[in-house]
């Protein structure tokens, strides 16, 4: 009966000792849960990251379709521009050639107007060594006009008639080389018709003196000096200045020279000019 007592103590103390939790047991369990615990939060940061992976994908997405479509504008706003400027390029190139031909025309008229100044009405029947030889006396003849006219811009207008006797003398006479020739005698023309004011340097009685000059076409060429009470003309016959008495004619200059700078309108003017038969006539 005791040994019976006693086997059924120590299974009473089996079993409560077994009902007990063991240290490493515990250890186990809690490592478990929070196993559990970290699994759980790891997924969700994952799901998180995942959620955003998606937004920001979307989010690119957008942006890419609108910098295309921007791109896609700017590209049809070119091709537009370009296409703008083909058709503007081609009525320029349509305009130009309708101006190369007119201009092309207009030379042709040009150069047998030129004929016909030149050369008169028959030009068709004179040839070009004729026309050549015609040109260069016409130039020497000019030359020598020129050395005797007024001291107007004279070198000027001597070397340029130079100049076109020089190239004549190397070659034949050409439409530039006609043309160069008209407009010398068109600008001998001009200062027949031109009246102009000057302030120029002249030899007055071997003195050099700064003076006031006009001329008026090729009546007269005149100057006037107020503060050396000096005023003159130009002599042809004596190919110098001559002076004359001031306070006749200072007063005249002096109307005279603002008539030019003004284009004034006068009736007369009383100046003196220079003849065969007197010194000065008015």
């Amino acid at each position: 009966m005791k040994r019976f007592q006693l086997v059924r103590q120590q299974f009473a103390k089996k079993v409560v000792v077994s009902s007990m939790p063991m240290p490493y047991q515990f250890k186990h369990q809690a490592f478990g849960f929070f196993k559990t615990l970290t699994l759980i939060t790891v997924t969700a940061c994952l799901l998180l990251i995942g959620i955003g992976q998606v937004y920001c994908y979307a989010s690119d997405l957008d942006t890419i379709h609108t910098m295309q479509n921007i791109r896609i504008k700017d590209r049809e706003q070119n091709n537009k521009q370009i296409r703008t400027k083909i058709k503007t390029y081609k009525k320029l190139n349509e305009e130009l050639r309708n101006i190369q031909e007119t201009a092309k025309q207009l030379k042709t008229e040009k150069f047998r107007l030129l004929e016909t100044l030149i050369f008169g009405k028959n030009h068709a029947d004179i040839t070009l060594v004729q026309r050549t030889s015609i040109v260069r006396e016409n130039l020497e003849l000019l030359y020598r006009f020129i050395e005797k006219d007024y001291p107007i811009e004279r070198l000027a207008r001597l070397e340029v008639v130079k100049k076109l006797q020089t190239k004549l003398r190397k070659s034949s006479l050409s439409p530039s080389l006609m043309e160069e020739f008209y407009n010398i005698l068109h600008n001998e023309i001009g200062f027949s018709q031109e009246d102009r004011v000057r302030t120029e340097s002249i030899a007055i009685a071997d003195d050099n003196i700064e003076a006031v000059t006009f001329n008026i076409g090729r009546v007269g060429y005149y100057f006037i000096d107020e503060e050396k009470k000096l005023a003159g003309l130009f002599s042809l016959k004596r190919a110098q200045w001559k002076l004359v008495d001031f306070d006749t004619y200072a007063n005249n200059f002096k109307k005279a020279i603002e008539i030019i700078e003004n284009a004034l309108t006068e009736r007369y003017i009383i100046l003196p000019v220079e003849a065969m038969s007197k010194a000065n006539v008015e």
